[in-house]
Parts: structure tokens; C-alpha cells; sequence
């Protein structure tokens, strides 16, 4: 009985430890992330502290969360998640403008759009995922790799990545209490789990 006990204590407090462990990492990104622009680098050290934690058992997220930033604080860095991430919202933008519809040519917009948000949405994911892998990992090479990735899996990871970014941003949206207690790093761990995901759909087509 006496080991019941003890083990179900330390069921208790691992977990409690881990809701601790995901609330704190979600507070740091979002206050590192309350600059436009250190966005990108926080969605890469934040992915990075999710691998860790979750992979390797590493249970200091806030310390790999920070090195994970700063070894990530650099031009190459910014540009290499930063053009993706405006490529989403610009697709974004495009979506939303011609979601009214009208003529024939607003309608085919409206498609376009629609696929370059799918493929903006799964290349930033991979990127991300990549820019987690290696952070000296150049610009251009990430683009490259991301783009034949999302292009790969568009009919299984793209329509996973769209969903979950939307359902997020509308939680958000709704209630903004959300992003302080949990939905951004929720978000990018489902976006984790998708984006493995595709690099073994594309590993196992090899």
C-alpha cells in the first residue's frame, strides 16, 4: 500500500511537473516572440526544446529554450524562418481578399491563393523543423529542402498544417486568454508531430 502511494505521488508530481514545465515554455515564447521580428527565432528555439524535453528527456525546457535562442540570434536565422512566415501571411492576406469571390478572375485567385497557403503553411513547418535540426543550416538550403518536402506530402501534411494553424489562430482569436496558457507551444507541437510526419512519408518514397 505504502508503494501505491509513493507511486502514485510521483505520477503526481511528474506530471504536475510537466504542465509547469509546458506553461513556463509557453510564456517564454510568447514574450520572446512579442517582437515581430524574433518570431521566427522564438518558433525555432521553442521547437528545439520541445525535441529535447519530449525526445531525450531533457525536463530544463526555459534553458534550452534560451540557448536554443540564442545560438539562433543571427541574420541567417532570421532569414531563413522569417521569409517563409511573411510567405504564409501573405498568402493569407491573399486568401482572405479574395474570399469574397465576384468575378471569374477572383475566383481563380481565390484558388491560387488558397494552394499557395497550403504550400507557404507546410514549408514553414519543415523549415522550422530543419532550423531545429541545425542552426547554421544556410537560407537557401532550408527553402530548397522545405518546398520539395511540402510538395511531396501536399494531399497528407498540407491539409494537416492548414488545419492546425487555423483552428489555432481562431482559438486566438476567440479568446486570447488561450495564448497565455498553452496554445502556441500546443500548436507548435502538433506542427512538430506532422512535420516528422512528412520527412518519413518522403524518407519511406526513397
Amino acid at each position: 500500500m505504502i508503494v501505491f502511494g509513493t507511486h502514485a505521488k510521483a505520477r503526481i508530481m511528474a506530471a504536475l511537473r510537466a504542465v509547469f514545465d509546458f506553461l513556463a515554455l509557453n510564456l517564454a515564447l510568447v514574450t520572446a516572440s512579442l517582437l515581430i521580428v524574433s518570431l521566427p527565432l522564438a518558433l525555432e528555439a521553442a521547437w528545439v526544446a520541445l525535441q529535447r524535453w519530449r525526445k531525450e528527456g531533457e525536463d530544463r525546457v526555459i534553458r534550452e529554450f534560451l540557448v536554443a535562442l540564442r545560438r539562433r540570434a543571427h541574420l541567417r536565422s532570421l532569414g531563413r524562418s522569417g521569409l517563409p512566415l511573411l510567405a504564409v501571411l501573405v498568402a493569407v492576406e491573399e486568401v482572405h481578399f479574395f474570399a469574397k469571390g465576384g468575378s471569374g478572375l477572383a475566383w481563380i485567385c481565390l484558388g491560387s491563393g488558397s494552394a499557395a497557403l497550403v504550400i507557404a503553411t507546410s514549408g514553414f513547418a519543415y523549415v522550422l523543423l530543419l532550423g531545429a535540426q541545425d542552426p547554421s543550416l544556410r537560407a537557401t538550403q532550408a527553402w530548397s529542402i522545405a518546398t520539395e518536402l511540402a510538395l511531396q506530402n501536399i494531399f497528407v501534411t498540407g491539409p494537416l498544417f492548414l488545419l492546425e494553424g487555423a483552428v489555432a489562430f481562431l482559438l486566438g482569436l476567440l479568446d486570447p486568454a488561450l495564448l497565455l496558457i498553452g496554445l502556441p507551444l500546443a500548436y507548435l507541437q502538433l506542427a512538430r508531430h506532422t512535420a516528422h510526419l512528412g520527412i518519413k512519408r518522403a524518407s519511406q518514397a526513397r
